[in-house]
């Protein structure tokens, strides 16, 4: 439509009672065209006082006696691009004429027939009101755009000022998605606020943007968001200039937004790379600029560490932007505070409780149906992720960052989709471990805990007791005759081993876990790494 893309169409037109008893004739499939003006003439050279787009309203009282000019005069009119022709023939024509009925269908040029009972002036009025009401909504529509743009600029307007500022605008339901900070703002018409009024915030952003039209804020090759504009029936489309306004001011909103959160996103990932890489001095000072953030080094935390497929484009943008949104808020009504630090191709997520350090737990608990939710509604990001156990104090985010990353690495090793929490590792965590020796070594000491430890008193006698269980499949009675002790002092061993690692003897795992800790524990001594005992089996 181009520059008359704001003007209303001839069907429109037609539907206001003034158009009452009126019958198309020809160019039905014409009645979108857009009517820019009404003439109401009847001189004999029609041709010389009409303009493109117009709607012309007569008798055909200058021609009503001249067939040859009947035969012609809506090929004319159609050549000249007008956007269609209403006649009242009863006066002066008797009946339409059947050469200006048959050129109508022929050329796909509107052919209104008027009723006898129509005045013009009320034709012409009724069309030159809305044309006016057209034009002024977009004049309103400018001067909103460019308050918008100065609420932006000077008074910190944010995206959700400007949602509401822009269904004000276009009558309809506005989505806006900020791909650069992962955000998503919307506001209802009336009528879809009590249509979607039973969805939660992502299923109504998820409607949105299904049903709207999109657009995309491209500035500078740069993306940084889409606008989804829901049409209003009764509303004029918004007109291209008003919408070029508006992905041009949007994105000042975004970029001021971005600028915030990256100076803080940088400056709390390189506080978090320092505590996690570089050589502590004095934790009092590390808390003094963790308070910055928000951060007690001394609760305990837990990292979650993402990959996520870019399927490009609007569709991934969205998705992505909505995901990232969901995860926080699902993640926020856990009762935890998150930060969250960029990286190529997906992003590290540091969780601690806000109060009740019980509300992290509770968090690691429900943070796999979570993901599995969120990767269930957005199947095309593939989230992939690992997740560290909870670990207190500075020493422990390093080993929440060394847990987050082996468990990734399981999970990019299942394929796209996975999630691994550090715990469901078990084992695995030495296939996956980037240094194994140091790898094993944890997972002894971890395993066997106190058990290894010569401040344990009977820590031999343990060990020893363990290791004669897995050679005897567990037979206590056997066991007693091989340590030369009574029965129930097997028994009362076995009860110490299993209250001293916190596992279970009798679960096959855990049991599988203890025997290969035990087992590595003997390899890693043979070698020099672990020293025996005294009296300890090798």
């Amino acid at each position: 439509m181009g520059k008359y893309e704001n003007y209303p169409t001839l069907r429109e037109l037609l539907g206001h009672h003034v158009f009452t008893g009126s019958h198309v004739l020809g160019g039905e499939n014409a009645l979108d065209t857009p009517v820019a003006a009404v003439n109401l003439t009847d001189t004999p050279d029609y041709w010389d006082w009409v303009s493109p787009r117009e709607l012309l309203i007569t008798t055909c009282f200058a021609i009503r006696d001249d067939r040859t000019a009947q035969s012609v005069f809506i090929e004319r009119l159609s050549e000249l691009g007008l956007a269609g022709v209403c006649i009242k023939p009863s006066r002066f024509l008797g009946g339409m004429p059947e050469c200006m009925v048959a050129a109508a269908r022929e050329r796909a040029f509107p052919l209104i027939e008027l009723p006898p009972q129509v005045r013009f002036a009320d034709i012409t009025k009724a069309v030159s009101d809305e044309l006016l009401r057209r034009k002024t909504a977009m004049l309103h529509n400018s001067i909103s755009v460019n308050q918008m743009l100065l609420q932006t600029i000077t008074a910190g307007a944010t995206l959700r000022d400007l949602a509401r500022s822009v269904r004000e605008i276009t009558g309809g339901s506005v989505l806006l998605v900020d791909s650069i900070n992962g955000r998503q703002a919307y506001s209802l018409s009336e009528a879809d606020a009590v249509r979607l009024s039973a969805l939660d915030r992502d299923a109504i952003c998820r409607t949105l943007s299904e049903e709207a039209d999109a657009y995309e804020m491209r500035l500078d090759g740069h993306l940084f968001g889409t606008v989804c504009l829901c049409r209003e029936e009764g509303w004029p489309p918004l007109h291209r200039d008003i919408l070029s306004q508006l992905l041009q001011t949007i994105p000042l909103e975004i970029s001021r937004e971005h600028s915030v959160r990256k100076i803080e996103s940088r400056s709390f990932t390189e506080f978090f790379q320092h505590l996690t890489s570089d050589r502590i001095l004095d934790d009092s000072w590390e808390q003094t600029r963790a308070n910055a953030f928000g951060l007690d080094l001394s609760a305990g935390h837990v990292l979650l560490e993402l990959d996520l497929r870019d399927p490009g484009r609007y569709a991934g943008t969205f998705q992505r932007t909505a995901f990232f949104h969901a995860l926080c808020q699902s993640l926020d009504r856990t009762g935890v505070d998150s930060h969250v630090m960029d990286q190529p191709g997906g992003c590290l997520i540091l969780l601690s409780a806000k109060e009740d350090p019980e509300e992290l737990k509770r968090a690691l608990e429900r943070l796999p149906s979570i993901l599995e939710s969120l990767r269930a509604a957005y199947p095309a990001l593939e989230p992939t992720g690992g997740c560290s156990r909870s670990h207190a104090g500075i020493p422990g985010l390093s080993l929440c960052r060394w847990e987050a990353q082996l468990a990734l690495r399981a999970a990019r090793a299942s394929g796209g989709g996975s999630f691994f929490p550090f715990e469901r590792l078990g084992i695995l965590r030495l296939l996956y471990a980037g240094d194994p020796q140091r790898e094993t070594e944890r997972f002894i000491a971890e395993t066997l805990g106190e058990l290894a430890s010569s401040q344990l008193p009977h820590e031999r006698e343990l060990l020893e007791t363990l290791d004669c269980y897995f050679r005897n499949l567990g037979n206590q009675r056997r066991m007693a005759q091989e340590l030369y002790v009574h029965y129930n002092t097997v028994a009362y061993r076995l009860r110490s081993i299993q209250e001293i690692t916190g596992l279970n003897l009798g679960d096959p795992a855990q049991r599988m876990q203890l025997e290969l800790a035990l087992y590595l524990r003997q390899v890693c001594a043979e070698d020099g790494r672990i020293p025996p005992r005294q009296g300890e089996r090798t």
